[in-house]
């Protein structure tokens, strides 16, 4: 049995879709890729406006800051500073030899605890308050009725020698200035008691006191203030000083007459006050009825302490080179 024969592709070409299908296929499908659009396609979204060019800053003007949400940055905090370092204090007794380096810049009053050290070491006792109290503050510090002079080794005695020699060459002039720098700054407030010490040993250097009398301290000894040896003097006045003052105290009684001294200690001591005169004519009728009443009592109280110092105790003892 013959099987109809297919039809070939000239038949397929020879149907034709009806019209109203051909739409429906076209509205499904779309326009072919590659083809113009049709001219029923939407307008495009109007483009945007560009937003303006902000003006460029004025020569040297700083910019404006962006304008943001987040906290405005801040410079970190400085480092704080480093404390200032501590510089260490000069101890007031060496073992070895005194250099120019160890003196210098120091006050009369440390000049003066450093040569009193060498002989607190030893157990001098002190009739100064303020060197009392400095030298009671060390477990060490033991006062003695007489001091053991034979634990004074040779480099002590040499550096209290040193330490003497150092303030003999300190010219007038710094002492006036410092007395005059200590004064002002009295002037703004009370000095402390370290600062009244140094005033009153100013004044012991000078030999009197030389500012203005209305800032005279009223506490001064008679040996930073000789005018008062022009009164009577007192027992209470003599308290506090020692052998060494003592002495002093009582030749400047004579100095003021004019006594030339054989002593070479006291011809040094004196020697430094600009009020004195020696007189190769002097005499001890020049001494006035008060004088001689007060080189009696200075004698008293010399003998109630120990006795009056020769030169030669005077230099090893605690006098001139040693000693408040």
């Amino acid at each position: 049995m013959n099987r109809p024969s297919r039809p070939g592709p000239r038949a397929f070409t020879s149907l034709a879709a009806p019209p109203r299908a051909l739409a429906l296929l076209a509205a499904l499908v779309g326009p072919a890729s590659g083809c113009d659009k049709a001219a029923t396609e939407p307008a495009a979204a109007p483009a945007q406006p560009a937003s303006p060019t902000p003006p460029a800053p004025a020569p040297g003007a700083a910019p404006a800051p962006a304008n943001t949400d987040m906290p405005e940055k801040t410079d970190p905090l400085p480092a704080p500073a480093s404390p200032p370092a501590v510089v260490a204090e000069r101890p007031l007794y060496y073992d070895r030899p005194l250099t120019p380096a160890d003196l210098s810049g120091r006050t009369l009053r440390e000049l003066t605890l450093m040569r009193n050290t060498i002989y607190a070491r030893v157990g001098q006792s002190f009739r100064k308050p303020w060197l009392d109290q400095h030298f009671r503050r060390f477990d060490w510090y033991a006062p003695a009725p007489t001091p053991d002079l034979t634990r004074l080794t040779p480099t002590d005695y040499e550096n209290a020698r040193a330490i003497v020699d150092h303030e003999r060459a300190i010219p007038r002039a710094m002492f006036e200035s410092q007395q005059k720098a200590l004064l002002a700054k009295k002037a703004a407030g009370p000095l402390s008691p370290a600062e009244d010490v140094e005033l009153e040993l100013l004044a012991v250097h000078l030999g009197g006191w030389t500012a203005d009398p209305e800032l005279k301290p009223e506490d001064l000894s008679p040996l930073a203030d000789p005018t008062q040896l022009d009164a009577l003097l007192s027992a209470n006045q003599l308290a506090t000083l020692s052998l060494r003052d003592l002495r002093m105290l009582r030749n400047t009684i004579y100095a003021r007459r004019g006594r030339p001294f054989r002593s070479v200690l006291l011809q040094e001591y004196f020697g430094a006050m600009e009020w004195y005169t020696p007189d190769e004519e002097y005499t001890d009728a020049k001494l006035t009825p008060i004088d001689r009443k007060n080189v009696r009592l200075v004698q008293s109280v010399e003998k109630a302490s120990g006795g009056p110092l020769t030169d030669y105790e005077h230099k090893v003892e605690e006098g001139w080179f040693f000693a408040a």
